[in-house]
């Protein structure tokens, strides 16, 4: 028996008065729902709010407890998420002492129950107090601050791309339980076999009894052609397991994005005795063998049922800095997104959260693989022992949680502190007791409490200690397991290192960009839309951020004068820098085998490095990215004299066809034409062409010259595009885009022209939001682009309303 507590609750500052709050939630949008404070993303109100994280606050609710519940054996009360130092009282009586905002807490409660109203009190410790509290008793910090005692999000309290709000709250839901006899505690499914049109499949059933007791257990597949399976069984009180190994012939395999179907396998568990059902569960899981190959040479790549895949993707951060009001509705948007780039990994980022189970399901149904990290980023932690224990159990929750997930492909330990200890000079402040004593603590925690929890609950996937392997100053990062690759950006530079610092797997890399301008405009007023305002630098987390954007801005484009130009151009910077990279690791397959930029989403309105806004509004970013993660790429690279093209594959098949070699005046003029028919094997990157470039040009000016590309393959065509000089050195003529549009129920298609090249052409509603099918694109001499526009409101005709940017317009 199960319910939710979810009556009406309510919180207060710790002696205040009481007033209503939504569970799951957290203080803050508890305060903003009562109007208590303003908009914390809306201009700098994040610095005003800065003493929510110093209070102590409350929240309370009665609930109704019928007399039947209490005839049951055991009731529990399960807290699924609390943020983070929390006290609970039941009826008065102390219940539970909460202090990691990552576990699930289970608490026996029938004896403090009674029947009618039950009040419930949760009381929350300031955990910026508690933290004080716990480095006064230490004998020495630890890199990453105060927040390292805590075992809460770590970007709560801040990073180089958001905001510091240090919530609390009951993030997640809390539910009652009560049962007699026995129940079932978990159920553990993974493919324990696969191959030669045969599967095996192996459930774990995990049952918890109050005593002796005579049991049967049932499996039943959704499936009709799945078989059934049953056992009886003696329970002897305590924790019993039983299993199932369950034969599937011509099994339905799950398979990332792009490579075929993601089959869900479905079944019920029932548990029963004297022939009453006791507990059932259903259970979904997929087919699938994740493996990660990391060899001793270097190679370092994941193989899905038994197939190498280079893993095209990016870094996940929280939907929001207030995750709790995420919906639904928002992780889908997100994920297929994700999805509809071409993506198939995503890497869950070690500062944030265990996610929320929608993202899992919906990562499960879409074929998005996910590599995820433990909870730990950029810091040291303490090892005294009941940090180490609190560990232990915050990965066993998670685990157990998330390890039915077909998805799931890797866990690891942490992001970036390895790197830190090795490289940022974390060990200075250290004598050498202190250093072995902070090291030791490392060593126990991602050395042997993680990678052991990992065996003992998971056993199917793999383990890394810590993300990257090295870091970017050691020279094996190039040669050896996954690397965060931050030359470009942090240490300014060119985005053509990108092309020549190619490592086994890039796990990390990135440029910023600005918002979109309407996000820009959600938080701003007019006179703060300006770079360096006091507004803007409050939604720029990265103390060098708008110097490198503009440093990287003046190396190949011209600067504009105007702010919304400024804000266009930031992004198709970072596309066509980012782009770049992509394309050089998909070239350098088998050796490189992943590619995860650094970041799809942002958890507030910022200037970032993700490709999707917090609003939701796709970066150049994002539409550079689809092109750069087709199922086949066509790459063209220049190294020195000579131009190379290639073409890369992910398909499971060969694909034939012919690849059409055009040489274009930027005002139309076709001035070279080759056809070559080529063949591109199964998962490989193949060189299909190759010339100097000065025989291409053919005696004609680069500075007004585009080389078009164009493999047709069964019947689709895949593009790319060479330019010979940087857009800053390219005479670009008047771009006069011209476009038709007709109606097509509640959207718009669009066809666009121009007879001369149109560089980076922006599409954008005036007045609206409106989602474009393709966008921040160039057109080039003689050809039509056509756009599918969805408005997010109806619209009656599109003159004046859609208006168009190109590059050469930020000239003016």
């Amino acid at each position: 028996m199960h319910s939710l507590i979810s009556g009406r609750w309510e919180f207060r500052e710790a002696g205040g008065a009481w007033l209503p709050a939504a569970v799951p939630g957290c203080v803050h949008t508890d305060l903003l729902a009562a109007g208590l404070i303003g908009d914390p993303f809306y201009r700098t109100n994040e610095d005003s709010l800065q003493w929510i994280g110093e209070r102590d606050w409350e929240y309370r609710t009665v609930f109704d407890i019928p007399e039947v519940l209490l005839e049951h054996e055991r009731v529990e009360l399960i807290f699924e998420g609390l943020d983070t130092y929390a006290s609970v009282a039941l009826n008065g009586e102390p219940l539970l002492e909460a202090d990691n905002m990552f576990r699930i807490w289970t608490v026996p409660c029938r004896g403090l129950l009674r029947e009618g109203d039950n009040e419930l009190l949760v009381r929350f410790r300031s955990p910026l107090r508690v933290e004080a509290e716990k480095r006064a008793a230490s004998p020495y910090g630890y890199p990453g601050g105060d927040r390292v005692f805590t075992r809460k999000a770590a970007y709560h309290y801040g990073w180089d791309w958001g905001p510091r709000f240090v919530t609390c709250g009951i993030w997640r839901p809390v539910r009652l339980r009560a049962w007699s006899g026995a129940r079932i505690t978990d159920v553990h499914a993974r493919t324990a076999g696969l191959e030669d049109g045969h599967a095996l499949l192996r459930v774990d059933v995990e049952i918890e009894s109050t005593g002796p007791i005579e049991a049967r257990v049932f499996l039943e597949p959704d499936d009709p052609a799945m078989p059934r399976a049953e056992s009886e069984t003696r329970l002897g009180g305590g924790i019993d397991t039983l299993s199932f190994d369950i034969g599937i012939d011509d099994p339905d395999p799950w398979w990332p994005s792009g490579l075929g179907e993601q089959a869900i396998q479905r079944f019920t568990v029932s548990l029963s005795a004297e022939r009453r059902i006791l507990d059932s569960r259903c259970v979904s899981t997929g087919i699938c063998s994740v493996r990660l190959v990391d060899e001793p040479d270097g190679r370092f790549h994941f193989t899905v049922n038994g197939e190498p895949v280079f893993m095209k993707g990016a870094n996940w951060i929280p939907l929001d800095s207030f995750v709790p009001r995420a919906s639904p509705g928002d992780y889908r948007r997100l994920l297929v997104a994700a999805k509809e780039a071409g993506m198939n990994m995503l890497r869950v980022w070690g500062g944030g959260i265990y996610e929320q189970d929608i993202f899992y399901d919906l990562c499960d149904s879409l074929g998005l693989l996910v590599w995820q990290d433990f909870m730990f980023a950029c810091a040291m932690h303490p090892g005294d022992e009941a940090f180490l224990r609190s560990v232990e159990a915050e990965a066993r929750d998670n685990i157990r949680r998330l390890r039915n997930h077909p998805c799931i492909a890797l866990w690891c330990g942490n992001n970036e502190s390895a790197e830190g200890w090795a490289n940022w000079g974390w060990q200075a402040g250290y004598d050498e007791l202190q250093r072995a004593a902070v090291w030791s603590a490392y060593d126990t925690l991602f050395h042997h409490i993680l990678p052991a929890a990992v065996r003992g609950h998971d056993g199917a996937r793999a383990y890394a200690p810590s993300s990257p392997r090295y870091g970017r100053a050691d020279p094996r990062s190039l040669a050896e397991g996954d690397a965060h690759y931050w030359g470009v950006w942090h240490d300014a530079e060119p985005f053509s290192v990108l092309e020549e610092k190619v490592p086994r797997f890039m796990s990390e890399f990135g440029h910023q960009s600005y918002p979109s301008m309407r996000t820009i405009e959600s938080f701003t007023l007019p006179g703060d839309r300006q770079i360096g305002s006091a507004v803007l630098r409050s939604h720029q987390k990265h103390p060098r951020g708008d110097g490198l954007i503009r440093l990287y801005m003046e190396r190949e484009y011209r600067v504009p004068d105007g702010f919304e130009a400024y804000v266009y151009l930031s992004q198709v910077v970072q596309a066509g820098g980012i782009r770049r990279g992509l394309e050089a690791h998909r070239r350098a397959m088998p050796y490189c085998m992943g590619t995860l930029f650094w970041q799809l989403n942002d958890c507030w309105p910022v200037a970032s490095w993700s490709s999707i806004d917090d609003h939701g509004r796709w970066k150049a970013l994002h539409y550079a990215a689809r092109e750069a993660f087709a199922d086949i790429l066509v790459s063209p690279a220049r190294r020195g004299d000579s131009l190379f093209v290639y073409i890369v594959s992910d398909r499971r098949e060969t694909a034939a066809g012919t690849l059409r070699v055009r040489l274009f005046d930027l005002d139309g003029w076709e001035l070279v034409r080759r056809h070559v028919e080529i063949s591109a094997p199964p998962r490989s990157s193949t060189v299909v062409f190759a010339e100097a470039a000065a025989a291409l040009l053919r005696g004609h000016d680069p500075r007004r010259a585009v080389l078009s590309l164009a493999f047709d393959t069964g019947g689709q065509r895949y593009r790319g595009r060479h330019y010979f000089v940087p857009p800053n050195e390219l005479d670009l003529p008047e771009a006069h885009v011209r476009w038709d549009a007709e109606p097509d129920g509640a959207n718009w298609r669009l066809r666009l022209w121009s007879g001369a090249l149109a560089r980076a052409v922006h599409l954008e509603l005036d007045g609206q939001d409106g989602w474009f099918s393709d966008n921040f694109f160039d057109i080039m001499p003689g050809d039509t682009v056509r756009v599918l526009l969805t408005p997010s409101s109806p619209i009656d005709r599109l003159e004046g309303r859609l208006r168009i940017m190109t590059l050469k317009d930020t000239y003016q």
